[in-house]
């Protein structure tokens, strides 16, 4: 069974797309050093809004300084496009149309430049604090990797023979159906704390959440009902939570 939503990935159409893959890569490739642009440009300054806080010390690398702050809030951006690159090249099995390559590397780039600018706003935050930019950059982090984990497991299971046609449920899938999305709701948790405080935190957490609950998982779901019949619904009585533990 295949799906051709031409701004979604091709579900059970394997293969590569190599001009939609270069544009994804190039896009998302850009977006760090983009967002540390933006950051030490402070454009709000026109508004007379002071700059962002820079933190304590500095990070030096490369035999170049820079503050600390900036440096992260640009290294969560880069972090999730060295990610969705790897996955893109490496670990999708089905294609992606150009479209959804232009739609993806767009939605992503406003995201984060939203974010970008939320942060450099950060003086006039009643919210912002040191205390939650590493707590949410540490969320960030740490779900980041959990993704990115599972996806690896999920591919080391498929390339085992015989398990091509077999749901992978083991590790981090058997935590939820989906710990890839339980991932990117943390991470956008995550993200939201750093750059803006609690408030913001929820808002982006919230744009996941809404796409998961009622766009991204009801598809899903039903393809993989319809790819892997009584498998799946087998799955579905051993783990029951879609995307959080003993929520939903």
């Amino acid at each position: 069974m295949s799906t051709q939503d031409s701004v979604g990935i091709q579900r059970g159409h394997y293969g590569r797309n190599i001009s939609a893959n270069l544009l994804f890569t190039i896009g998302r490739a850009i977006t760090g050093p983009a967002q540390f642009l933006l950051i030490t440009s402070h454009p709000l300054s026109r508004l007379d809004v002071p700059p962002p806080p820079t933190g304590a010390t500095a990070i030096t690398l490369f035999g170049r300084t820079f503050a600390r702050l900036p440096f992260l809030v640009a290294f969560m951006p880069t972090t999730l496009s060295i990610k969705h690159i790897l996955w893109a090249n490496f670990m999708a099995r089905e294609r992606m149309t150009l479209k959804f390559a232009t739609f993806a590397v767009l939605s992503d780039f406003m995201y984060e430049t939203l974010s970008t600018l939320v942060f450099t706003a950060a003086s006039i935050n009643p919210m912002f604090s040191e205390r939650f930019f590493y707590a949410g950059f540490s969320i960030f982090m740490a779900s980041a990797t959990l993704e990115l984990f599972a996806e690896l497991q999920r591919m080391a299971f498929k390339a085992k023979k015989g398990n091509g046609s077999k749901v992978c449920k083991t590790g981090f899938w058997a935590i939820t159906r989906h710990i890839n999305y339980t991932a990117n709701l943390l991470f956008g948790f995550g993200y939201g704390l750093a750059t803006g405080g609690p408030l913001y935190s929820v808002a982006t957490a919230g744009m996941y959440l809404s796409n998961f609950v009622f766009n991204a998982m009801p598809a899903l779901e039903k393809y993989c009902r319809q790819k892997y019949g009584d498998q799946w619904t087998q799955y579905e009585r051993e783990v029951p939570w879609q995307l959080l533990p003993g929520i939903y």
